[in-house]
């Protein structure tokens, strides 16, 4: 377990929610086909953004002897168990609460994730700036007017 393992959670956790985020998108028309598309956006530059980091750690810095390994353990197994079980089946909920359910948790998955890893790396700021925007998605998410869900 090394930092470029946690990168490589969070690149799944961002890839699978622009897939998801598009795939509502697609399946919805006016104010939230907008909403949907604007998340997706987000998580791409948040998928972007990982990927630059791994990039600098790859190419600058070893990465096999850094850390608390008991905690970077704790985290891969998090993401074992509460992430990455609600992110594997890439379809689409049948009804849009179900749909703003789910995207929820994967918000708040990631937030608790994002905060938890960012101690390991450098360059917090980068990882904070994400934070901060999924806690705003989180926000968006939870307080959509309920007659558009």
């Amino acid at each position: 377990m090394d930092k470029l393992d946690l990168l490589n959670i969070a690149l799944r956790i961002e890839s699978t929610g622009y897939e998801g985020y598009a795939q509502l998108a697609e399946k919805t028309t006016a104010k939230m086909k907008k909403f949907f598309t604007h998340l997706a956006s987000q998580e791409r530059e948040h998928y972007e953004t990982f990927k630059t980091i791994f990039q600098k750690i790859e190419k600058n810095e070893e990465t096999k002897s850094w850390g608390d390994l008991e905690a970077l353990g704790y985290w891969q197994s998090y993401a074992q168990i509460a992430i990455f079980p609600k992110i594997a089946n890439n379809k689409v909920p049948d009804t849009m609460r179900e749909a703003v359910d789910a995207a929820i948790d994967s918000e708040k998955e990631s937030i608790i994730f994002y905060n938890g890893i960012k101690e390991y790396f450098e360059n917090k700021e980068e990882i904070q700036k994400i934070i901060k925007e999924e806690q705003k998605h989180l926000m968006d998410l939870l307080t959509l007017p309920e007659a558009m869900v």
